[in-house]
């Protein structure tokens, strides 16, 4: 199956939205911006047309803000104490 450039740039811009409502904090999209470079620069996969890669990146910063919005509100709180321990002793 092959889709066409609007497909692909309706698909982005539905990532773009997304990403612009799961922002909630200024600095959440910097932590997100640059965890993901990391990410995507280890993993070397710089082939597919910009506006994919834009696509992909976006997804994936959601998904980091939408983990460091979970934390926020507390909803890991008993996991987080589960994977550290030490954190009660502070």
């Amino acid at each position: 199956m092959s889709y066409s450039e609007d497909d692909v740039t309706g698909w982005s811009e539905a990532v773009a939205n997304l990403h612009a409502n799961t922002a909630h904090d200024p600095g959440d999209e910097r932590r997100a911006y640059e965890a993901m470079a990391n990410v995507w620069s280890e993993y070397g996969y710089q082939d597919a047309p910009i506006e994919v890669l834009r696509m992909l990146v976006n997804a994936t910063e959601v998904g980091y803000m939408a983990a460091l919005n979970d934390l926020r509100r507390g909803d890991l709180d008993d996991e987080i104490m589960m994977w550290r321990p030490d954190l009660a002793e502070k």
